[in-house]
């Protein structure tokens, strides 16, 4: 049923999120219908919150993997009696152990030896250059559960399995409609650390839950930067010569009528922060994305600097260097990159998109160390969960359990945290067909990082509320 939009503080709630909506990456930043523009507008959530300790600058970037990665092929046991068992378990979707580059591990059971496929080399290189580490079997947990609890349905997370609410559930810990995400969370204590509260939380790849907070609202970019309403700067809307200029005189004036009014604020508002954060990118240059050649999915090959993760991760880039301009002291982004459903084609599809994650974050990693900025970012990657051992003839299947990446000067690299599963069908791990029950909690892979960026621990419970059901954090963070 449709309801009304009621008045007061529900209203301005209304028009902050509409204001909020930013057209995505894949939208052209010209000739957008009227109302597809005016949602391009970042809305200025300008109220604060008490701040954590928030010396110098810190940014969080989340690489989210949509679909669902299987990611027992990214880290692999290479050990005789691990691959044994990883290539029983997984038939057709195994890797041939000459396609795997051995890493060094510390921190998991004698005698087990891992390697990755040379796809991600890339990747390889930062995590043996000590910048990047492997959490292992990480994924949603309301707290530590046995796969007898699984059985008999205690403690079990909701929905799982299912790919929007578990999308949810990774970056808000609730499954599909819930109001705020983690990041947004953070964002609500970190905000006022900040001159311009509106660049706390940006997406550079559309609407995500893992930004929103109660206080703070995802400011939205383009691949090119801010987006503008469309008509606002001359050209025909709906046929029109005039409106242009007539939308221009109807946000700058000043209304009677309270809709009106608090719309015309958010706009200007908006208005307001684009112009800002674009005198801000003006003055700042951030190494161009190399044109390396990059296969792409089912079709022709394309280069680097065309592909879109990699430019949303320029774009969060040159908002980093911008930082001082900007007088931003914390910071959490978020991009996207699709097609990690692999139902199909999985061993023809799986090493183009390893490779494309691992060259985008290769650049982004050595822009941020040309610009000396690499103690002051964290990337890390999440997917809406991982898959099963089990092939279903030509892909895998919805999992639970998966490992996931985390780079950046600040990150206790060349490590696997966590404890690694035994790959194999029918272990005390394997909740059906080869659903691996998570040993490290979202929450705690999401506690570390929150330290990093000042919260301290009754912060941390604010923006995890679960995190009190587990004890301590993996320690992949530095101080």
């Amino acid at each position: 049923m449709t309801r009304p939009i009621r008045t007061g503080a529900s209203r301005r709630s209304f028009l902050r999120a509409v204001g909020g909506l930013a057209a995505s990456a894949a939208i052209p930043q010209h000739g957008l219908p009227l109302v597809t523009g005016l949602a391009g507008m970042a809305a200025l959530a300008s109220q604060s919150s008490h701040a954590a300790t928030t010396s110098g600058y810190k940014a969080l970037v989340c690489l989210y993997m949509n679909g669902g990665s299987d990611s027992h092929n990214w880290v692999v046991p290479t050990d005789a009696t691990g691959y044994a068992e990883y290539a029983r378990s997984r038939g057709e979707l195994a890797l041939a152990a000459e396609r795997l580059q051995g890493i060094t591990v510390a921190g998991q059971a004698n005698g087990r030896s891992f390697g990755m496929p040379a796809e991600l080399g890339p990747l390889r290189t930062w995590y043996e250059a000590g910048q990047a580490a492997i959490l292992a079997n990480v994924g949603p947990l309301v707290r530590p559960i046995t796969k007898a609890e699984y059985n008999a349905g205690v403690g079990v997370p909701a929905k799982l399995f299912s790919h929007n609410d578990q999308a949810s559930t990774w970056q808000s810990l609730a499954p599909e409609g819930a109001a705020s995400g983690w990041g947004g969370r953070m964002g609500d204590i970190l905000m006022s650390a900040n001159a311009q509260p509106v660049f706390t939380a940006v997406s550079a790849s559309g609407n995500a839950v893992f930004l929103s907070g109660s206080s703070v609202s995802q400011y939205q970019v383009g691949l090119e930067g801010p987006v503008s309403a469309s008509g606002m700067n001359g050209g025909s809307v709906f046929g029109s010569s005039t409106a242009g200029s007539a939308l221009q005189r109807a946000y700058a004036s000043t209304s009677t009528d309270r809709l009106q009014a608090e719309y015309a604020r958010v706009m200007q508002r908006g208005m307001g922060a684009n112009a800002a954060l674009q005198a801000a990118l003006s003055g700042v240059n951030v190494p161009a994305i190399p044109g390396t050649a990059i296969a792409q999915v089912n079709t022709v090959g394309t280069t680097l600097d065309k592909l879109s993760l990699a430019r949303q991760l320029r774009i969060v880039l040159q908002i980093i260097a911008a930082n001082q301009a900007l007088g931003m002291r914390r910071q959490v982004f978020m991009v996207q990159m699709g097609g990690f459903d692999t139902h199909a084609n999985q061993m023809r599809d799986q090493p183009v998109q390893m490779a494309q994650v691992a060259q985008s974050i290769n650049y982004f990693m050595s822009a941020l160390n040309s610009l000396g900025l690499q103690n002051n970012v964290t990337l890390f990657t999440a997917s809406d969960f991982g898959r099963t051992l089990l092939s279903n003839g030509d892909g895998s299947d919805h999992g639970w359990g998966g490992h996931q990446f985390v780079a950046g000067g600040a990150v206790r690299g060349g490590t696997m945290y966590g404890q690694f599963p035994t790959t194999a069908l029918g272990t005390s791990q394997d909740v059906g067909s080869g659903r691996l029950l998570p040993t490290m909690a979202v929450s705690q892979m999401a506690g570390s990082m929150a330290a990093w960026m000042g919260l301290n621990a009754s912060e941390q419970m604010q923006v995890l509320p679960s995190l009190a059901n587990f004890s301590g954090l993996p320690a992949f963070m530095k101080a």
